[in-house]
């Protein structure tokens, strides 16, 4: 059951973090299932980094049942309830794909591509149509590859949306464009990747954009840790510049009955 306090920050950050939902030891398993099947898939090996790729690795779609009784228990649907009401919806089959990046060398900067949201700009800011749900299968220290995201973007969409309509866009992509060239904040965090303040300047400093105070945060965690996000949350996938790999999974949860 999430508390008080982690109410007030998902609704004012649009994210919260559950410190060890699922056990230690859960996670640790887990891993060791994945490693294993890397090794048989792919030929990675966990104890020889020679065998490592560099960055993400994709065509996971075999793993997406693994974490399921581990992830899916009793403290995550119970958070998800909180955040999203209980009977609004669906405890999926499985609890995510596996997002697994691999460490490439060089210095952690703040991502300028892809800045996104995986829910449509539906329904209201109170009353969320679904929920982000990161689990951390390993530790993700800073720097590691942990997702990054915009403190407080969904009220800036939701801010955005009041002075121009979800309906006047037509696509989805068309709504993302026009928010993030729509302020001069977001459109340095989306274009500028050579500036060499970039991350004292979005990580430390951040900004306000519609009068709502942002910056970006690392989702950096510990295995077993989850994080919930509002379905507006806008975020972007960010290098891996540690020693180990990130391993964590992602489930969209949408609402199965209006609010």
């Amino acid at each position: 059951m999430l508390t008080a306090e982690q109410i007030a920050a998902f609704t004012d950050r649009g994210f919260v973090r559950i410190p060890a939902a699922f056990s230690r030891e859960d996670a640790t398993a887990l891993e060791a299932r994945v490693w294993r099947w890397l090794a048989k898939k792919r030929g990675i090996v966990a104890d020889d980094p020679g065998t490592w790729p560099a960055g993400p690795v994709f065509g996971l779609q075999e793993l997406k049942d693994l974490g399921a009784a581990v992830i899916g228990n009793e403290t995550t649907c119970a958070a998800v309830d909180r955040v999203l009401g209980a009977g609004r919806w669906r405890r999926p089959r499985d609890w995510g794909g596996f997002l697994i990046t691999f460490p490439t060398p060089g210095s952690w900067r703040v991502p300028h591509r892809v800045w996104h949201t995986d829910f449509d700009y539906v329904g209201a800011l109170e009353r969320p149509v679904g929920a982000l749900v990161f689990s951390f299968v390993s530790d993700v220290p800073p720097g590691a590859g942990g997702t990054a995201v915009i403190e407080r973007s969904p009220r800036v969409v939701a801010r955005f949306l009041e002075a121009h309509p979800r309906a006047s866009f037509g696509r989805m992509k068309n709504v993302r464009r026009a928010l993030l060239a729509s302020d001069a904040w977001l459109a340095a965090l989306t274009s500028e990747p050579e500036d060499p303040r970039r991350n004292e300047r979005f990580l430390g400093e951040g900004g306000s954009v519609r009068g709502v105070p942002v910056r970006v945060v690392e989702l950096a965690a510990e295995a077993g840790d989850l994080v919930i996000g509002h379905p507006w949350l806008l975020h972007a996938g960010a290098p891996n510049c540690g020693s180990r790999p990130r391993m964590m999974c992602v489930q969209r949860i949408p609402v199965t009955k209006p609010a």
